[in-house]
């Protein structure tokens, strides 16, 4: 062997691509000429069934400790926009695209088996082999496994409500930047489909099954990333400070990440009533939404809701 050929130069077509030239061509591959994603609010926050109305959380909640899985999730949604709402790939790709795995030497199946085994077991997903290839065909977002349907947006079926997640999402790299906790924050706040909104700690914890502790990091998250603002104040009626009134930040999404508002905000021009948001019913509202202070100034509570520890 000649020094020359031994100092060859690897091949072009030797050379992984990168996770995001991965998931560019994904995305590409999707030809949704909006470059925006539907998700149904029911993946976040879900309703029963029945004459009164109860609402619940979505399967984001069983999602909150397993970040790589939401990843691929979120993924699938926006690849499979038609047909029979499946994509077929290899296990590298996804490797590559979830930044689990960029081996070559058939290992990244078993790295990725275990995010998608934790999606089929929520029944956000259906599986089957085709060879070397893995077929993923999404079900509906509610976790009832049920097949997929375009979503309406009718505004009478809840069911029906979605809200849309922009390609630059992936494409400012905030898939990689953010930390589960944002991510979660950013999916429920977008599903309020509010020009600006509150966030309050006690209904989080009830409609999404999300702590104190995780919506504070979340919020955090997104201010220091610049995708969320403080933009006003709001005045509320409540029985928990002396006076019968408390003070609460409303928030709102920079663009490109603020195409979710309803039309009622849009009618008015984003100055409606903050929505289905209910008042404080801790006795630590005072200190929550007292005015000027840091996003979440409380004290996070000693068990979390989502299996996260304070802090952690």
């Amino acid at each position: 062997m000649t020094r020359r050929s031994a100092l060859r130069a690897t091949s072009a077509s030797e050379v992984p691509l990168t996770q995001a030239e991965t998931i560019e061509w994904l995305l590409n591959r999707s030809q949704r000429t909006n470059r925006t994603v539907p998700i149904r609010r029911a993946f976040v926050q879900d309703t029963e069934d029945g004459p009164i109305l109860r609402q619940k959380p979505g399967p984001l909640r069983q999602l909150m400790r397993h970040e790589r899985a939401l990843d691929l999730l979120l993924l699938v949604y926006a690849v499979t926009s038609g047909g029979d709402f499946s994509v077929t790939e290899r296990a590298e790709t996804w490797g590559r695209a979830s930044g689990l795995s960029f081996a070559t030497d058939g290992s990244a199946s078993a790295t990725v088996s275990r995010q998608w085994r934790k999606l089929d077991d929520l029944r956000l997903i259906e599986r089957s082999f085709e060879g070397r290839f893995l077929r993923v065909t999404k079900l509906l977002e509610d976790g009832t496994g049920k097949p997929y349907t375009r979503p309406t947006g009718s505004e009478t079926t809840r069911k029906d409500v979605y809200f849309q997640l922009p390609f630059q999402y992936w494409e400012d790299g905030f898939h990689d930047r953010l930390k589960m906790p944002a991510k979660a924050v950013m999916l429920i706040g977008m599903s309020l489909r509010k020009a600006k909104f509150p966030i309050v700690p006690e209904a989080y914890e009830r409609w999404y099954g999300m702590s104190q502790a995780t919506l504070r990091r979340g919020v955090d998250q997104l201010l220091e990333a610049q995708m969320l603002d403080e933009v006003d104040e709001e005045h509320f009626i409540t029985g928990e400070t002396p006076t019968g009134r408390g003070t609460r930040t409303l928030y709102a999404f920079r663009p490109p990440y603020h195409l979710n508002v309803n039309k009622t905000d849009r009618e008015s021009g984003g100055n409606g009533k903050s929505g289905e948001e209910p008042v404080a019913t801790s006795s630590s509202a005072k200190t929550i939404f007292s005015q000027p202070a840091p996003a979440f100034p409380w004290t996070a509570p000693s068990v979390s809701t989502d299996g996260l520890r304070p802090g952690g």
